[in-house]
């Protein structure tokens, strides 16, 4: 087994004439590690016990985002206020991954549920502008994958 701190910085985007704040689920593997409305920007922690040799999946995902209510336009019909949520730092152990440097595109993925949103790779990935996920694929020992991967 391997433990691992992770801690996950996320910007929340949301404004007062919203319906509720964004409501953001992380989970590792499928189990939960947090869940809650989120009316700022706040930094999730937790640490895991993960078996080693294996690939692992770190999930960030909102779900509640109502494209009529809770985006304001202006007379141009271009979002003026918006409600979103926004990866701006992963770190496994104080080592901050760089969106920007990974080499696998498909590492970082963001997949939309809605009809409208737009998937993406890489550090466009990071934008959770519509209702969908983020995946991170990662592998343990988490140091090495770290070292092949950034």
């Amino acid at each position: 087994m391997e433990t691992i701190n992770v801690k996950i910085d996320l910007s929340i985007i949301t404004h007062d004439a919203v319906n509720e704040h964004p409501f953001v689920n992380i989970s590792v593997n499928g189990y939960p590690q947090f869940g809650e409305l989120c009316s700022e920007s706040k930094e999730i922690e937790f640490d895991l016990e993960l078996q080693e040799d294996q690939a692992h999946t770190l999930t960030i995902e909102y779900n509640n985002k109502d494209a009529i209510n809770d985006v304001v336009l202006d007379s141009d019909k271009t979002p003026k206020l918006d409600k979103r949520v926004e990866i701006d730092k992963i770190a496994f152990d104080d080592i901050e991954l760089d969106f920007f440097q990974l080499l696998d595109k498909e590492t970082l993925v963001y997949e939309s549920t809605d009809p409208n949103g737009v998937s993406a790779t890489g550090f466009d990935a990071t934008k959770l502008a519509w209702n969908g996920r983020t995946t991170l694929k990662f592998e343990t020992p988490v140091y090495i994958w770290l070292l092949e991967n950034l």
